[in-house]
């Protein structure tokens, strides 16, 4: 397993890392938003653009289908293919971002997963699921500063958050001096604090023991 597969794993378990940026896609939405509405007049130019609208969303549906479909059978690079095309069509950026995430962590390919990460935060800073995915990978491929700058953050707006907590805490300690393993038993702490039978509790538990002995 490389580092990063290992930190990842220590810091999210694989089964819900993966769950985490799993989402359902509805697929009739677009024929109700074209239902005309009783009694109104459509003209043959509203009529045209709305079956190009169609026909543009029927396709990039269509992409996420085979992108989902290539990664149920296992083949990551394909559908990453697949879910770049959707986004270059016009499909819902955060829900392919996700996709994107997920495939490229499931064939370990962190760096370009990250960086599929940072270019959507350029747009939308504060999505705050993305930040942490953004932070927990740099964590993982060693960018400890990147990944301490987003936690530190994603931390000032949701203190309620556990898992960030544990994920500074892992990366504080990595860092190797004391200041920062100080302040990492904080973060620590903090996890235990708000989810004392976490997933990560003992871990978080183990770390402090070892600090006092």
């Amino acid at each position: 397993m490389t580092r990063p597969a290992r930190f990842l794993e220590s810091v999210s378990p694989a089964s819900r890392y993966r769950s985490r940026y799993r989402t359902g896609f509805a697929a009739g939405w677009l024929a109700a938003v074209l239902v005309c509405v009783s009694g109104c007049a459509t003209t043959a130019s509203q009529a045209e653009r709305q079956q190009k609208e169609l026909a543009h969303e029927t396709s990039t549906r269509e992409l996420i289908r085979k992108g989902e479909a290539s990664s149920a059978l296992g083949d990551m690079t394909r559908a990453e293919q697949y879910f770049v095309m959707a986004l270059r069509s016009g499909g819902a950026e955060r829900t392919v971002v996700k996709h994107l995430l997920v495939v490229c962590v499931a064939d370990q390919r962190y760096p370009v997963a990250a960086e599929y990460a940072e270019n959507y935060l350029r747009r939308h800073p504060d999505d705050e699921e993305i930040v942490y995915a953004a932070a927990t990978l740099h964590a993982a491929l060693g960018n400890a500063l990147r990944a301490r700058k987003l936690l530190e953050a994603l931390i000032e707006k949701q203190p309620a958050w556990p898992e960030p907590r544990f994920t500074l805490a892992s990366v504080l300690r990595e860092q190797g001096d004391d200041e920062a393993r100080a302040l990492a038993d904080t973060h620590d702490l903090a996890y235990l604090k708000l989810v004392p039978n976490g997933q990560l509790a003992d871990v978080a538990k183990a770390r402090l023991l070892r600090r006092v002995q």
